[in-house]
């Protein structure tokens, strides 16, 4: 039986609910590949995943997706971990997009309610002229795994298409990683333009398809759905120390630069002075905090391959290469070039 600190994490460290396992797990089993042995692999124990509301480390996802990766040849794996996503299979969160009224609210639903589903995952909606920008932001450990990245959107995608009813295509799909070789099956899944190479993970959606009815559309339901998701969020939040929510903020912003202390305060509702004191109370830092964070999410993201030593550094807000390879090398004792090498 698995510890509980498997399945709720540590201190600081963000969880998912465990359904999201399941989801990847049930689908590369069906391609064959030994479920026990990824199980293994991502430290996982299928009893307890089974429980509906169970939460396990995304850390222990972003292992499953590793280890999915490294066994099956297809470099396009992700695209089928979401291209048959259904809304049913985010439980609470899925269940209120696919009773509101339009597609556009049911975005909004999921950028309200997305942690629910997981602490780091920041769904931000943004106009421009007739388009909405659909972004999704995740810790650094995840964003750097292409196989996560892809199931991501195209899970995103695909419920959109299944709760409208309707073959939307998106004009635009921005994704974090260089142009492969082969996006045939990127084309025909997603129809529309593919921006690889990305700051962002998003979707573009025409207004038009905002603002379709979604085919299950019940109001009453939808408003008990939201007082209970209400709920459930609040509780989420009781759970999380001052370091949490300022590693959650940090997440969602390394890329851009680091967010000072002034806008993490801002964004958690408080004063400056009074995060500072919250975070001695808990024996922290702001700096300290910023700090873990990177140290903790340098190796994983060099370790995926899919970004040089220079974009690591800049997703984990370092404007100066030198600067990340110094801390590194003070972290970890060699250079992110000598840690990748002993990685193969």
């Amino acid at each position: 039986m698995a510890a509980r600190g498997q399945l709720d994490g540590i201190a600081g460290e963000p969880c998912g609910l465990a359904r999201l396992a399941l989801m990847h797990l049930d689908r590369v089993t069906q391609l064959g590949l030994p479920r026990a042995e990824l199980l293994r692999a991502a430290g996982l124990d299928e009893r307890h995943l089974r429980a509906p509301d169970t939460r396990i480390p995304l850390s222990a996802l972003a292992r499953l997706c590793g280890a999915i990766t490294a066994r099956i040849a297809d470099p396009a794996i992700g695209l089928r971990l979401g291209a048959d996503a259904r809304a049913r299979e985010f439980g609470l969160v899925g269940c209120a997009m696919a009773y509101s009224d339009t597609l556009g609210s049911a975005l909004t639903r999921l950028a309200r309610y997305g942690r629910i589903v997981s602490d780091a995952l920041v769904i931000t909606l943004d106009t421009e002229r007739d388009t909405l920008w659909v972004r999704v932001d995740v810790q650094p450990a995840l964003r750097a795994l292409r196989v996560a990245v892809d199931a991501r959107l195209a899970a995103l995608l695909s419920v959109c298409r299944e709760i409208v009813g309707a073959p939307i295509a998106p004009l635009c799909v921005q994704l974090p990683y260089r142009r492969p070789v082969e996006v045939a099956e990127y084309e025909r899944f997603f129809r529309g333009r593919l921006d690889f190479g990305a700051v962002a993970t998003a979707l573009q959606f025409e207004d038009r398809d905002v603002q379709r009815p979604v085919t299950l559309s019940d109001s009453t339901l939808s408003g008990y759905l939201d007082h209970v998701a209400d709920q459930a969020v609040a509780a989420l939040s009781t759970k999380l120390t001052i370091a949490d929510r300022v590693r959650r903020t940090l997440w969602s912003g390394l890329s851009g630069g680091v967010p000072d202390a002034s806008f993490v305060a801002s964004s958690l509702g408080v004063s400056v002075r009074t995060l500072q004191r919250q975070l001695r109370a808990e024996r922290t830092s702001f700096a300290a905090v910023l700090n873990q964070l990177r140290q903790e999410m340098a190796q994983p993201l060099l370790r995926d391959g899919g970004f040089s030593v220079a974009e690591v550094g800049f997703l984990l807000g370092y404007e100066d290469p030198g600067a990340f390879r110094r801390a590194f090398r003070r972290w970890h004792g060699v250079s992110p070039r000598a840690f990748r090498r002993r990685q193969r």
